[in-house]
């Protein structure tokens, strides 16, 4: 890695929806760039951007994760992150997304914009990120340049094409830069524009003029007065329009031909943004008392930001971070301000694919990583020990879909749980827990394919199988109705000492998810005050597991009223099961019932397909609440019962040929209805 300004470093990241060819583009740039000495395929299982198993296996050259290339171009110092286009592993991308200053969007010449594309956009809208967009596949039969622009626009974005094709379909064979006004040859050769695309090429070359000239005060006066803007006007233009995101720059091309790509690298370099272009983060003190800047540059405060954790068989657990502010050194005292504990950094490594290559230092928008960091997490931040800052930490995805996962063999138990503790410090969008009133291990993911995915490198990485279930749904049960001086009583007399104790208790139920109360309302001393507490604790043990399914019981208020006790017989045992006897007795009485868990479910798709969705929702017994348009996209909000979302991911994906999304998050608990809750009473027996 060279140690360059700056200003001649860029990070940046390529998104598109899945089959776009993010990865080939990748692989074509690092070869333009003279990064790798083969341009690497993802066809034939060459690729040095998909170097895991899982992207290699069989049929399936899809991402899985997020991979990272740091090399030299020039004068710059570039580092390429090449996210997942699936929405089972945009996850991680979302994550990376976040410590990165620009990204590039591949679009599919054929079939223009899609609901990844869309995805993608509003993520990079959120984080106010410079983007400019690759047009790939103009060598494949119905490309359509226009109509991939066209379908941008139908996102609300205003494309800007910087480029446009010599030849179509098989016969493409180079491009024409609209900036400089040249031809340029698959293989670089920069030359004449052919005389048939003259007229074609000035009338485009008027349009990006006229679009980037309204990016910037300065060059529209200049514009309307002259009628043209010279190259470095035109650059200065575009730099500014994505940076404001007013504009969305495009080139065109293929990357498995290497069409274009000597522009896309170039238009890398000159318009998307630095580090210090980007500017300053905000950030507080790490006392917390006052609000500060991290600023881009080499001599101030160390500051970066954990994106990613990778589990390296060889170098073990690595974290990646990017250096926001300051210089950071191997052989560091680092504080993670996240954790508020101090961690050393050892030696420093650029990424290259599958390679490490060790580095003396790193600076501002640097992108390294570190191995064997104590307690350090994605998404922390790390900094200076002394006048150290805390930025944000990165926002995580939330999982949609959560398998029960079982050992196959009963000893590897510990195994596999410590083995998927490890999977998931790695991947951000999976999540690990036990779900206590059924007793299952969860694994939640974005999907069945993530999950299942997760399930192999279990096995490759560490030789152990496990058995994915659909989950059970954790109902509860409550009472309906108040009961009083229901009676709990323990009366046992053997040949030694005997085992006495009564009490009588009051059950009302609570308003929904209020929980559990016990009061004491006990006078005169029917009951010692030492051994109340015992009551309480029998109370809450019986809670555990109700007598209509054996689910926990919420919602109740217990009053205990009254009692009985032996001077000699009575102990905290005694009035301990005493309690758990009377609780049981008295929720019996007080007309039980079920609860069952009701998500609020997101559900983003295409406008031709809001009606289905609706119906299927209403077929799972759920109530839609709004509909609203965000861009060209539908979103409908409801509440479902858990019970009925457990597989919905694979019937969205068939009703929107895997268009529409999702999100989910618990609301509430409401009562079962009568001929479900007694079918699900009697498994509950059958278990």
């Amino acid at each position: 890695m060279q140690n360059v300004q700056v200003e001649h470093t860029r990070n940046f990241a390529i998104v598109g929806h899945s089959g776009d060819g993010k990865t080939s583009l990748g692989e074509a740039i690092l070869h333009r760039a003279g990064a790798t000495s083969e341009l690497g395929r993802v066809e034939d299982g060459t690729s040095i951007l998909n170097f895991l198993p899982e992207e290699r296996t069989g049929h399936h050259t899809a991402s899985v994760t997020s991979h990272i290339y740091g090399f030299d171009s020039g004068e710059y110092h570039l580092t390429l992150v090449d996210t997942p286009g699936d929405p089972n592993y945009w996850g991680d991308g979302e994550v990376a997304l976040q410590a990165l200053d620009g990204a590039v969007l591949v679009l599919d010449a054929v079939e223009g914009a899609k609901s990844g594309t869309q995805r993608v956009l509003g993520d990079i809208e959120e984080l106010e990120l410079a983007v400019i967009c690759f047009i790939n596949g103009l060598d494949r039969e119905r490309a359509d340049i226009d109509g991939a622009l066209a379908s941008l626009e139908a996102l609300d974005v205003k494309p800007v094409l910087l480029a446009m094709p010599i030849g179509s379909q098989a016969s493409l064979s180079g491009v024409v830069d609209l900036v400089h006004m040249k031809s340029v040859s698959a293989s670089g050769k920069e030359g004449e524009i052919p005389e048939e695309l003259k007229d074609e090429a000035e009338t485009r070359r008027e349009q990006l003029v006229e679009l980037v000239a309204e990016c910037d005060d300065e060059l529209i006066e200049r514009y309307l007065e002259d009628g043209e803007l010279d190259d470095d006007d035109v650059l200065r233009g575009l730099s500014e329009g994505i940076r404001s995101r007013a504009i969305l720059p495009v080139l065109c091309g293929s990357a498995i031909n290497e069409v274009g790509v000597d522009l896309i690298l170039r238009e890398i370099k000159e318009i998307l943004p630095s580090p210090q272009a980007r500017g300053e983060w905000k950030g507080s003190a790490i006392d917390g008392q006052e609000d500060v800047v991290a600023e881009p540059s080499a001599d101030a405060t160390f500051s970066g930001v954990v994106f990613k954790t990778i589990i390296d068989r060889y170098a073990g657990t690595l974290s990646v971070l990017r250096v926001v502010s300051g210089t950071l050194a191997h052989d560091t005292p680092v504080l993670n301000a996240t954790r508020d504990k101090k961690t050393r950094v050892s030696k420093l490594m650029v990424l290259r694919g599958e390679e490490h290559v060790d580095v003396p230092e790193a600076g501002p928008g640097d992108i390294v990583a570190v191995a064997k960091l104590k307690d350090v997490h994605t998404g922390d931040v790390l900094t200076s020990e002394k006048k150290g800052l805390r930025l944000a930490e990165l926002r995580k995805p939330e999982g949609v879909l959560s398998y029960a996962v079982e050992s196959e063999d009963k000893a590897d138990e510990d195994k596999v749980f410590s083995s998927l503790a490890r999977l998931a410090e790695e991947d951000p969008a999976l999540h690990i827990g036990r779900e206590p009133s059924t007793g299952e291990f969860l694994l939640t993911g974005m999907g069945e394919l993530h999950i299942r995915t997760t399930a192999a490198k279990l096995r490759r990485m560490f030789n152990v199988e496990v058995k994915l279930k659909k989950p059970k749904v954790p109902y509860r049960e409550t009472v309906t109705k108040r009961v009083e001086n229901v009676e709990g009583k323990l009366k046992k007399q053997t040949g030694g000492a005997g085992m006495f104790g009564v009490c009588y208790l009051n059950l009302e139920p609570m308003p929904r998810s209020e929980g559990f109360e016990f009061v004491d309302k006990i006078v005169g001393g029917s009951i010692p005050r030492n051994l109340i507490p015992a009551v309480e604790k029998g109370v809450l043990e019986a809670c555990v597991a109700g007598p209509l399914a054996g689910y926990p019981v919420v919602d109740v208020r217990v009053e205990c009223v009254d009692g009985k006790f032996h001077s000699v017989d009575s102990n905290e045992m005694a009035f301990k099961l005493a309690g758990s006897f009377g609780l049981k007795a008295a929720v019996l009485q007080a007309k039980p019932v079920l609860l069952e868990p009701y998500m609020t479910v997101e559900v983003i798709v295409p406008d031709e397909n809001v009606g289905d969705v609706m119906g299927d929702i209403s077929s799972r017994r759920g109530i839609v609440q709004t509909t609203e348009a965000r861009g060209h996209a539908a979103v409908v909000i409801a509440t479902v019962p858990m019970a009925e979302m457990l597989e919905y991911a694979t019937t969205l994906t068939s009703i929107t040929g895997g268009k529409g999304e999702f999100h989910m998050r618990f609301s509430h608990y409401d009562q079962v209805g009568g001929k479900l809750a007694e079918k699900i009473i009697e498994e509950s027996k059958d278990a």
